[in-house]
């Protein structure tokens, strides 16, 4: 930081305590880091309107303002915690900021390193992350029996969680024990938090947990393979799909025939959904929740599959079906499906079931 940035930090940190309800012992650091990160950002944002690239302009600013609000919030006081709240660690405000029911999160470029390219559905960390602090207290059980490259595994290690769960293909399976393994280094985990993942179908869940002797888990968060969606042509547009293709990057999970995503019927598809569910229900401590991430789907021949309201039915006779909440995506690639003659919409948006035991 050079000597004017430093007049202007402390000019900052004079003026937060000045003017507002914030918490400074142990976040000095936080202001610090996010100061640099949340001013390059805005000259970039400044930069590019005066070149008059007006939609990369507002892409940027619409990140500073929510980096901004995210600083603001994690130095905000949030008042005294409420020794009755056996669901997490989080008091009042916090409680508050989870209760709206959508949140837009697009992933940052520091989390989307080429292998994890390579995975074609993989998920923000950042989303895990807000689920999985509102479900779970510290030293918590999770499991994600999809663990695809590790983003559940690298959401509880960020919160001090321990995590175990399967991921079916070897490729996937090797990308996320190697990216745990770097994220412990980074943050100097040793044996004080466990995070395993196996190389084994997930309807070996039984076994897995007899075996190696896991207690019951508090929270199980997942995004199952959307059925064969990602075997479907997506039109005569280079879509992303088709895009991957030319980069020689998955176009789908695996070639297995237990792989879920390559289940050819519908009915066969939500049959094994149940199965694996419901086993899952068994581990599942009392009282405990399960989100399943999934989609819609609208296959090239244009009548909408609802993956997520048919799973939210069949899984309600097991559990109980709390909440639907919404996953937005701002940053995707559009394609202009349809034109000029049928309505084919942009679908930026996933569902995430909320289930109790």
């Amino acid at each position: 930081m050079s000597k004017n940035d430093k007049i202007e930090y402390k000019s900052l940190i004079s003026k937060l305590k000045t003017d507002l309800d914030v918490i400074y012992e142990g976040n000095e650091k936080l202001i610090y880091s996010r100061y640099n990160d949340i001013k390059e950002l805005m000259m970039n944002a400044q930069q590019a309107f005066m070149s008059g690239k007006f939609p990369s302009s507002a892409k940027l600013f619409r990140q500073v303002a929510k980096s901004i609000h995210e600083l603001y919030f994690k130095i905000e006081k949030q008042g005294s915690y409420n020794n009755r709240n056996t669901l997490n660690d989080l008091n009042g405000k916090e409680w508050l900021r989870h209760t709206k029911s959508w949140i837009v999160v697009d992933g940052k470029p520091s989390d989307i390193p080429k292998e994890i390219k390579d995975h074609p559905a993989s998920f923000p960390p950042e989303l895990i992350e807000y689920f999985i602090e509102f479900f779970t207290k510290k030293e918590g059980w999770v499991f994600d029996p999809f663990m695809g490259i590790g983003s559940t595994a690298i959401a509880c290690l960020n919160l001090g969680r321990n995590c175990w769960g399967t991921e079916i293909n070897l490729k996937y399976f090797n990308y996320a024990t190697k990216r745990i393994a770097k994220k412990k280094n980074s943050l100097k985990i040793l044996d004080d938090l466990s995070c395993e993942i196996f190389n084994n179908d997930c309807r070996d869940v039984l076994n897995l947990h007899k075996q190696n002797n896991f207690p019951p888990i508090d929270f199980c968060i997942t995004s199952p393979p959307y059925w064969n969606i990602l075997e479907t042509s997506r039109g005569g547009v280079k879509s992303t799909h088709k895009k991957r293709i030319e980069d020689g990057l998955d176009e789908k999970y695996s070639e297995s025939p237990n792989d879920i995503g390559n289940i050819s019927n519908y009915k066969d598809y939500l049959k094994e959904m149940e199965v694996i569910f419901n086993d899952i229900f068994r581990i599942l401590k009392n009282d405990g929740y399960l989100i399943i991430v999934v989609q819609n789907i609208r296959p090239k021949g244009g009548l909408m599959i609802p993956i997520a309201w048919d799973l939210a039915k069949l899984l309600s006779t097991t559990y109980k079906l709390r909440q639907e909440f919404i996953w937005c995506q701002n940053q995707k690639q559009l394609g202009i499906w349809g034109y000029p003659k049928t309505y084919v919409s942009n679908v930026h948006h996933h569902y995430c079931l909320v289930l109790q035991k």
